[in-house]
């Protein structure tokens, strides 16, 4: 077993990793999903804004009124836009995160497959030799046999 236990601490290593990377993607995966609500937030808001304004409006509108709101509107697109971005950024850190956490993942798997691998030689090669030890202890007591029965015989 004791040559088997640096693959053990390699499989403890890669595992503690996975885990790491799993948990670094569920919360890369929280703030994709907080930006993107913030994001049709905002949308949402800007849409009612606009229709809000929009009906004032036709009732009445003064000059200033129309230009304050238009700069608003502005100000407001491009916290709309920049917030597009932020959830881009986010659903890219998200992808990337994902994909450390499927190498990990592969990573685990395989350290876990060659200790399996390397357990079953293991048995294997005890195996023939108990089957070796087994066999010569049979050849052994045949020949004893024998030999006790040759004496006999002449």
């Amino acid at each position: 077993m004791s040559a088997l236990q640096p693959l053990f601490l390699v499989l403890e290593s890669a595992e503690k990793a996975r885990d790491d990377a799993r948990s670094e993607m569920e919360a890369a995966r929280r703030a994709y999903e907080a930006a993107r609500q913030q994001g049709q937030s905002l949308q949402d808001w800007r849409q009612e804004y606009q229709t809000r304004w929009q009906s004032q409006f036709r009732q009445s509108g003064g000059v200033e009124i129309v230009r304050c709101y238009q700069d608003f509107m502005q100000r407001l697109g491009e916290a709309v836009s920049e917030q597009e971005r932020k959830v881009e950024q986010t659903r890219l850190y998200m992808e990337r995160c994902r994909e450390l956490l499927i190498e990990r993942e592969r990573k685990v798997a395989a350290v876990g497959q060659l200790i399996e691998r390397r357990q079953k030689e293991a048995a294997l090669v005890q195996h023939r030799q108990e089957q070796k030890a087994t066999d010569e202890i049979a050849s052994r007591a045949g020949r004893a046999k024998n030999q006790g029965l040759a004496p006999n015989s002449f």
